[in-house]
């Protein structure tokens, strides 16, 4: 990653001296990395995608007619910021049912999805300079949001020989004066660990030492394989009042692009989350919001998350097949949650990048290099087999062919 940033850093005076009358990037907006968004979401059509992080599978059709009949009842203005009380009940309801949290409706805020429930936590949360841990490996987006809000990324190891385990002691080697938040994600993107209990007591007993805030990014809980359990941060003892619990409906409702994420914490802070909503994103979509009702409340969607984990479970298995029968060039801690294949690549004597650009050249396919979720990925890739088992069997082939092909 810090190669990474050095580069832009360079395109970033090249972007500044090539557009003297023109428009020109600032340095802060040319220091975000484009190709991440190329591979995730732009890849050719003769290219197999195991790239992108969302389900492939549509909406529900009992979450799509309660949008309709919201749409007929006009329901299309502005909403409050918060997001609509009838939502913020539901969600209350869920935090209740599901995560053992309680939670009035005026201590959630609705966003339009919980990328920028992070964002907007992180510049509520940190005054500038401030330092927010972050595990590494983890979603790149973390410390990207993390520098726009004028705060400052500090990463923490994981223990990839225990299966990504999140130590307490590692944490605390991290902590300085200036030190504010933590950012945890379970099950994670891109590892799929598990946070366990003792490894929540763990970060709640560096949070209570350091007086540190957690923000607790939660939107994979539904997706769980062999027996595994979500346990939230916030459910831990004392740490409901230093934790900051985001979620959201596109993974485990697959609501991608109704962009629905909410957030659960105290008055205090929800009453500013509204105002920075209402400044900048104003609110999450009216029609959107109806429709999230609908997920949350009806029992139809406990039968659809069952069909989806019990699809995932089915591709899981066949990249763990894959990754035993090519182990000679790859291997894996399985996941154990989400729905990502975490791979070293080590084996082969090559890294993460190199593997990506030469699988997507010679093979078409298209994978994530380990690098961009932190400086320990540089020997991962990690891809999705949230696609069909088609592409699923194909890719992990080729992905095989390859690694074999190129052994150092």
């Amino acid at each position: 990653m810090r190669e990474l940033m050095d580069e832009m850093d360079s395109s970033a005076e090249k972007q500044r001296t090539s557009h003297k009358n023109g428009i020109s990037l600032s340095e802060r907006a040319a220091n975000i990395d484009d190709e991440v968004f190329k591979l995730a979401l732009g890849l050719p059509k003769d290219v197999i995608p195991l790239t992108a992080g969302e389900p492939d599978f549509p909406t529900a059709d009992f979450v799509n007619l309660a949008a309709k009949k919201a749409m007929d009842s006009n329901f299309t203005h502005y909403t409050a910021s918060n997001g609509i009380l009838p939502l913020r009940e539901a969600i209350s309801r869920k935090l209740k049912e599901d995560n053992n949290l309680s939670y009035d409706p005026d201590e959630i805020i609705v966003s339009p999805g919980s990328s920028p429930s992070i964002f907007l936590l992180l510049f509520a949360l940190a005054d500038r300079g401030d330092e927010v841990l972050i595990p590494d490996p983890a979603w790149f987006h973390y410390p990207i949001l993390t520098g726009l809000a004028g705060a400052k990324a500090v990463r923490v190891p994981q223990r990839r020989d225990e299966g990504f385990r999140l130590a307490p002691e590692d944490i605390e080697r991290k902590v300085t004066d200036r030190t504010r938040l933590m950012i945890i994600n379970s099950p994670s993107n891109p590892t799929g660990h598990v946070l366990s209990r003792e490894e929540l007591e763990g970060v709640a007993g560096v949070a209570e030492r350091h007086d540190l805030i957690v923000i607790s990014d939660e939107i994979y809980e539904k997706i769980l394989y062999d027996n595994h359990r979500h346990i939230s941060m916030a459910s831990i003892s004392g740490m409901r009042d230093r934790t900051v619990t985001v979620n959201g409906l596109s993974k485990g409702y697959a609501m991608m692009g109704w962009r629905i994420g909410f957030t659960a914490s105290n008055v205090e802070l929800t009453g500013k989350m509204r105002s920075l909503l209402g400044y900048t994103l104003v609110c999450a979509g009216s029609v959107a919001q109806h429709a999230a009702i609908e997920a949350l409340t009806s029992q139809k969607s406990k039968e659809y998350v069952k069909t989806m984990v019990a699809t995932w479970t089915r591709r899981r298995k066949i990249v763990l097949r894959y990754v035993d029968e090519y182990k000679d060039v790859m291997r894996i801690a399985p996941p154990e949650g989400a729905f990502y294949g975490w791979i070293d690549i080590s084996p082969s004597g090559m890294e993460g990048k190199q593997v990506s650009t030469g699988l997507l050249k010679e093979y078409k396919v298209g994978v994530m290099p380990g690098y961009l979720f932190g400086e320990s990925g540089k020997d991962y890739i990690r891809i999705s087999y949230a696609t069909s088992d088609d592409f699923v069997e194909e890719g992990m082939k080729r992905l095989g062919k390859f690694l074999r092909a190129h052994k150092k």
